[in-house]
């Protein structure tokens, strides 16, 4: 089996589509891994070659890991956001999992910005196979006020010299409507990347207004087509449910032909934005660096207008990576579109021209280093990703005893740039933590692995020299009778003590507590909890699963009556998932500290856990926001009341629904907290549920009847309920006549439609019989 891995789903449904092609001639099957789907799985385990996230990946493992011992060849694509945070350490342990399992499996890693490559090929012990070809030449320059200047050139060989310099018409301070404008009398298209969201839909709005203004004064050689699908696109943008205010601001940019793409986009919308562009329709998309990682979308022209961004822990604005804006420059030009890219650095003046130049076209790519550990923790817990995948390896991988793991994580890359002793002792912490907070326990060391560990080490020897000897001690050795003795093995003639055993330390009543352990003896075999199978199946940081389990706990201890004071409200829940370290919190506005610090306060009984880190009010608003959706909130309202854009809202619903599953999953497998009290258990369980199905569909509890009907959403669930009073499938499958016409006189509504839903509600109910 072939296995081809790529850090986002975007890139994986391409790669998909593209491999799917040229293995159909060869009758191969190509398999997609890149959701929960079961049926998707299934194919996945049955196909020749599959495309999959680095994430999908490891999840399927931890289920089967069965499923590496077929595999022939991998093939590891983007593979320098190895330094990525929280993608980086899944590929990384991925791939020491493959190698140490499957040491026949072929390894290859492709990137087209990597330093120090050679020390990459080290650890995967491969050949390195560096290349300077393109498919076709990119120009790199710069752009100060009105002058293009070029600065290097990459081709795929033969006579390709630099362009010479040149200036464009227009204003100095509106550069780039005179890049696009140049752009667009050739026929091509441009991508500008901005360094946030709010830039890239300023700068989107000023090129759409004066595309317009072209438009108006008949001054352009669009075609009448293009300026149509411009309208058609925005129509689309427009016409869905719940439309908010970035929805609208992409629909009127679109309107004059340039797109903005950033991760506060919905899918839906990003994938308008992309189509329009691959097309041929949209003139320009203004996009986040997000873009240059995720989506194959080239362009003609590449412009970098942001090659600063703020970085919060510098309290400043701080240059990006090299390899970042190689990567977006790297866009420049379409295989079989364009006879070359050109790219651009936009720069304020020659200074900042000469400095960009230094950086960015001269110097050389970050080092790519190893995310697997974190190496300010001061703790296991500040060691998230060491800590999930070393359970990982003990829970799923079979490799349970403390030598196995050291071993194992000698095939890291980790391994090769921490100090052994460090390495050694971060683990022991890991697996302390571990067998502390119920994740794993010890079960003895095993005389199996103490022979296994005897057979396999290999014993250094300390060779004699004597090469500091002085000539007259060489001479001495010659004399019969006569030999010398090493220092450290000089007899001592020392008399008997006359004080104390011991002195000089403080008495033990003066020690305080200390979190100090012995570490693990290399014999010490272990096995997963309960918990600790669980939490590692579904993905979770341990962590986590430590916080929902006692949460859980508490909310039995409130609903069984032991726990007087607190209260269990379906806001509790969404606090609790909020709380772990799995939720991506949300940075509060100015504006929302007052309701944020009315709940924080005023809700205080109804808190299963409180977070571990500092960002109480971060999470606070994550748990409110995601409240207001299942409240129906409309999209508009959530990002005018709370700022969120609906992309944002969109992954913060989807982690608080997959941490809601996992409570349940949790609370259903762990037998002492039913049997703390089966009553209580049942209730809280039948509650998650609820909340959990609210989340998925964003709506109150009411009319979850309704939206689980095929082609029903919350909005018209919530119309259809208050205009004729239906809750659910059996109430819609005996609507009368004279209903269903109250139904279509509603807007947006029609006679046909009507009949659709009421003969999905008719299905629904045969299946469920």
């Amino acid at each position: 089996r072939g296995v081809y891995i790529v850090p986002l789903k975007a890139l994986a449904s391409e790669k998909f589509r593209e491999l799917s092609e040229i293995c159909k001639s060869v009758d191969l099957k190509v398999g997609l891994a890149i959701g929960d789907r079961s049926s998707e799985n299934n194919f996945a385990e049955d196909s020749d070659v599959l495309v999959c996230t680095s994430e999908k990946l490891d999840s399927m493992l931890r289920s089967n890991p069965s499923l590496m011992d077929d595999i022939g060849i991998v093939v590891a694509d983007e593979f320098h956001l190895l330094q990525e945070p929280n993608r980086g350490p899944t590929l990384e342990i991925l791939l020491s999992r493959i190698r140490h399992r499957v040491e026949s499996a072929q390894i290859l890693a492709l990137s087209a910005t990597v330093g120090n490559a050679d020390d990459l090929a080290e650890w995967l012990d491969a050949d390195l196979v560096k290349s300077e070809w393109r498919p076709i030449a990119l120009y790199s320059g710069t752009l100060t006020g009105l002058d293009i200047r070029y600065h290097s050139v990459e081709s795929p060989g033969g006579d390709f010299s630099l362009p010479e310099s040149k200036r464009l018409d227009g204003g100095v301070n509106k550069n780039l409507h005179s890049v696009l404008d140049d752009t667009t009398e050739i026929k091509k298209q441009m991508l500008v990347f901005v360094a946030s969201r709010s830039s890239a839909q300023k700068e989107a709005r000023e090129l759409s207004k004066h595309v317009k203004s072209k438009l108006d004064s008949g001054g352009h050689n669009f075609s009448d087509s293009i300026i149509e699908s411009w309208g058609e696109m925005a129509n689309s943008l427009s016409a869905r449910e719940g439309v908010s205010a970035t929805a609208k601001a992409l629909a009127n940019a679109v309107r004059g032909g340039v797109g903005f793409h950033h991760a506060g986009l919905t899918s839906s919308q990003r994938r308008v934005i992309e189509e329009g562009f691959r097309s041929g329709n949209l003139l320009c998309i203004v996009a986040t660096p997000t873009l240059a990682q995720g989506v194959n979308l080239p362009a003609s022209r590449v412009v970098v207008r942001d090659t600063r961004r703020w970085s919060t822990v510098a309290a400043r604005s701080m240059p990006l990576p090299v390899m970042e804006v190689r990567q977006m420059m790297g866009r420049a030009g379409r295989p079989g579109f364009d006879e070359f890219g050109e790219s651009f650095l936009v720069s304020k003046s020659k200074q900042d021209e000469v400095s960009l130049i230094d950086l960015y076209l001269k110097g050389e790519p970050e080092d790519v280093t190893s995310k697997l550990a974190n190496p300010g923790a001061q703790n296991a817990e500040e060691d998230g990703a060491l800590l999930a995948h070393i359970l990982s390896i003990v829970a799923t991988a079979g490799i349970d005893d403390r030598d196995a793991i050291s071993r194992f994580l000698s095939k890291t890359f980790l391994s090769s740039q921490m100090n052994a002793e460090t390495l050694e002792a971060r683990t022991d912490d890991v697996l302390y933590w571990l067998c502390e907070n119920g994740m794993i326990e010890r079960k003895g060391e095993s005389k199996q692995v103490e022979n296994r560990i005897k057979e396999t080490k290999t014993t250094e020897r300390e060779e004699d020299w004597q090469d500091e000897m002085p000539s007259w001690a060489n001479s001495a050795t010659a004399i019969p009778g006569l030999d010398l003795i090493p220092k450290e093995e000089a007899p001592r003639r020392l008399t008997p003590r006359r004080g104390p055993a011991i002195f000089g330390f403080k008495k033990a009543s003066m020690y305080e507590p200390s979190d100090y352990f012995i570490p693990e003896p290399a014999a010490m075999t272990y096995a997963p909890t309960q918990l600790g199978a669980r939490v590692s199946r579904l993905y979770l940081n341990p962590i986590s699963g430590r916080i929902i389990q006692d949460g859980l706990r508490k909310a039995i201890g409130i609903i069984s009556g032991e726990d007087k004071i607190g209260q269990v409200s379906p806001l509790s829940l969404l606090h609790l998932a909020s709380c772990t370290p799995d939720f991506l919190p949300l940075w509060p506005r100015k504006n929302d500290y007052g309701a944020i610090q009315e709940a924080l306060h005023g809700r205080e009984r109804e808190f299963l856990s409180m977070p571990t880190d500092l960002e109480e009010e971060r999470r606070m608003k994550g748990a409110l926001v995601v409240n207001s959706w299942m409240d129906e909130d409309s999209l508009d309202s959530i990002e005018n009341d709370w700022g969120v854009q609906a992309g944002d809202l969109r992954s913060r619903v989807e982690l608080i629904e997959w941490l809601l599953y996992a409570m349940r999953r949790i609370l259903s497998e762990d037998d002492d907290l039913a049997r703390m009290d089966r009553g209580a258990h049942k209730t809280l369980y039948e509650s998650i549920d609820e909340v959990h199905r609210r989340v998925r569909y964003g709506c109150k509890a009411d009319i979850l009847g309704l939206v689980a009907i095929r082609g029903v959403g919350r909005v018209r669930a919530r119309e259809m309920s208050d205009t004729l009073g239906v809750n659910d499938a059996s109430d819609l499958a005996v609507i009368t006549d004279r209903d269903k016409s109250r139904l279509s006189d509603l807007r947006g509504w029609s006679p046909k439609l009507v009949d659709k839903l009421v003969d999905s509600a008719v299905k629904s109910l045969r299946r469920s019989r």
